[in-house]
């Protein structure tokens, strides 16, 4: 990523709902065309209660590079809490950051706002003063909601203006969806049936689809729509266009939203302390055919069925692909393999570029080989380029991620960003390029749950793997882990020449550091030389175990044509070098000591192994008893 690129930060929550995404696809077109970088960082859920589910969620905003960026924008009113929304801010302001705050006005920032209540009163004026009507019920949305009172202020308000009385048994709440709007509408009709109260010349409604909702209820009742009764949304939803009649609302400019906002972080970048402003985006009124101001026009809507139809069948192959993809990649307990499998379902990640990273508290319990990466690193796990997948199990150290990632900021593209997580448990995160005019983010939110699923499972099977074959106060394999492991790596050079170096390395004096200090200590002692000798063995081919006790065995599995020598001449000599490096390091009241034999050549088949065992043992016995000679001639010069 060029140093000079700009870089717009976008935090979200469940963007894969259409009244955020068209914003946030209106605002990265228009990025685009100014040559910006946009990072979206996005929570499918809204997070009203920060449960452990939403504890997972909520760590992508960890990832948020402020000192990359020259703006965060904050949907605010997409994250349901406040306290998530006033940290981000925060952390913004406390790194010199502007911050846009959108549909929700916060303190300190720069207010991007909609016009709803200057629109509304539009509305439900049109309704009263142009059309005459003075029995009206009105459809709110949620008892005690911010948006819903607004609202229903607002039609008293004309009502008193117009000398109309509020009815309060004409109001119900629909709560902004259907099946609530559905069941309040089949109230409002009985109770008209039933003589209780008058049928209404109109029908406010707080949004759109509860508009919709009794339009469907009144028509099924018989009721014509706008000749008996005048109904009216708010909010512009793209399904009303493909209804008849036609609703008469309001809707928002996506263009002008774009637009608006590109022209806001522009001032934001050019002067970051500039004094913070709020801005109103109008909404802009259509009064159509179910209020009668059109003449309803015939409309076919098999189009629009066969979109849905097509959509729906869509969603079900999604949803088989994505219980077949859980299916297959959690039949085993490798993470390695499992991300070699995924490619075969790259094509749900429904993007041209893709990274996923893996954290340390997830990788180091599975098998992908990080024993040497720093502390907080983490694991590039699979990676989309140029449209090739792989698996580079690669170091990306905490503080150097969004370097990695520059690359894909040259697309031209924004990035999404998306956490990985079981519950509470944080596994990474993934970083894809976000095709604004076509990505079906409520797919790829089902794909993403269906790996944070596999990804657990493959998590909980290597532990119950790892149990089985490593031993457990060192970590190092068991006997049981050591043969498996040996087996596979002779099925991995099944058609080459091969040479196997073995040593045997027995503890010296472990009985005599029980009796003196104690079985912890021995303990410690034990786990001091498994990693002297974990540490020693690097190469992939190489098994290091603890057969039991105070006994171990190394061996390194190597093509015939490519020994390493130094290794296996130096074996020996660089064990007792270590331990004596430890002893001076540790300064414990005792010194380790560890006795060791040492045999390499070609073999054939795995059945060699255990000859070669017996002579490694007869080779270690006699470094032993060299060794205990040893210490009992110097024991006998001390004493004299």
């Amino acid at each position: 990523m060029r140093k000079d690129k700009k870089v717009i930060g976008i935090c979200v929550a469940s963007m894969q709902s259409d009244s955020w995404e068209k914003h946030v696809r209106a605002i990265c077109k228009e990025a685009g065309k100014r040559d910006y970088t946009v990072m979206i960082f996005n929570t499918f859920q809204r997070l009203y209660e920060v449960t452990k589910f939403g504890e997972g969620e909520v760590r992508v905003f960890d990832m948020i590079p402020f000192h990359k960026l020259g703006v965060l924008i904050v949907f605010s009113e997409s994250i349901a809490n406040d306290e998530i929304s006033e940290q981000l801010v925060q952390k913004a302001k406390d790194t010199g950051v502007p911050v846009i705050t959108i549909d929700r006005r916060m303190k300190g920032c720069h207010n991007v706002l909609f016009a709803y209540e200057e629109s509304f009163e539009k509305v439900v004026r049109h309704v009263i003063e142009d059309h005459g009507c003075k029995k009206i019920n009105f459809m709110a949305g949620f008892e005690h909601n911010e948006f819903s009172d607004a609202r229903i202020g607002i039609f008293k308000k004309v009502l008193e203006q117009n000398d109309l009385v509020f009815e309060p048994e004409r109001l119900a709440y629909g709560q902004f969806w259907e099946m609530p709007a559905r069941h309040a509408c089949e109230e409002w009709v009985a109770k008209w049936q039933r003589g209780e109260q008058s049928m209404p010349e109109a029908v406010i409604c707080a949004n759109d689809i509860m508009a919709l909702t009794v339009m469907n209820v009144l028509t099924n009742h018989g009721i014509c729509i706008p000749k008996d009764v005048i109904v009216t949304g708010f909010d512009g939803l793209e399904l009303e266009q493909y209804c008849t009649p036609r609703l008469t609302t309001a809707t928002d400019d996506v263009r002008q939203i774009g637009k608006s906002m590109l022209d806001i972080i522009d001032r934001c970048i050019e002067n970051p302390t500039e004094e913070p402003k709020d801005l109103y985006i109008p909404f802009h009124t259509r009064f159509t055919e179910s209020c009668g101001c059109e003449p309803i026009k015939s409309c076919n809507p098999n189009e629009r069925i066969m979109q849905l139809y097509g959509y729906a069948a869509e969603m079900r192959q999604q949803s088989t692909d994505t219980f077949f993809m859980m299916t297959t990649l959690t039949d085993g307990y490798s993470a390695v393999e499992m991300g070699n499998k995924l490619k075969d379902y790259r094509k749900a990640i429904d993007a041209k570029y893709m990274m996923l990273f893996l954290d340390p508290s997830y990788y180091k319990e599975t098998d992908i080989p990080t024993n040497h990466f720093e502390k907080d690193s983490y694991v590039l796990f699979t990676q989309l380029k140029d449209n090739v997948y792989d698996v580079p199990l690669e170091e990306v150290k905490k503080d150097e991620f969004i370097d990695k990632i520059c690359w894909m900021a040259e697309k031209n593209e924004p990035l999404l960003f998306i956490p990985i997580h079981c519950q509470e448990e944080n596994y990474g995160f993934m970083v894809t390029t976000y095709d604004y005019e076509g990505k079906d983010t409520r797919a790829f939110y089902e794909f993403v749950l269906g790996l944070d699923q596999v990804l657990g499972t493959i998590r909980r099977q290597s532990q119950l793997h790892r149990s089985y074959v490593t031993d457990a106060l060192t970590g190092l394999y068991n006997r049981r882990g050591f043969y498996l492991r040996f087996e596979k790596k002779m099925k991995q050079l099944a058609d080459k020449d091969k040479y196997l170096f073995m040593a045997s390395v027995d503890m010296d004096g472990l009985k005599f550091i029980n009796d003196t200090y104690g079985h912890a200590e021995g303990d410690f002692a034990i786990k001091r030389l498994a990693e002297i000798l974990q540490e020693m063995v690097t190469d992939e081919h190489g098994i290091c175990a603890r057969f039991g006790g105070d006994e171990y065995m190394v061996v390194q599995l190597m093509e015939a044509e490519k020994i390493d020598h130094d290794f296996c001449d130096h074996f020996e000599q660089r064990l007792q070098d270590k331990i004596r490096q430890d002893n001076q390091k540790k300064k414990a009241v005792y010194e380790l000591s560890a006795s060791c034999g040492v045999i390499g050549r070609k073999i054939q088949n795995a059945e060699e192994i255990d000859t070669m065992m017996k002579e490694t043992d007869e080779k270690m016995y006699q470094c032993k008893c060299r060794h205990h000679n040893s210490r009992a001639a110097r024991s006998r010069q001390k004493s004299m």
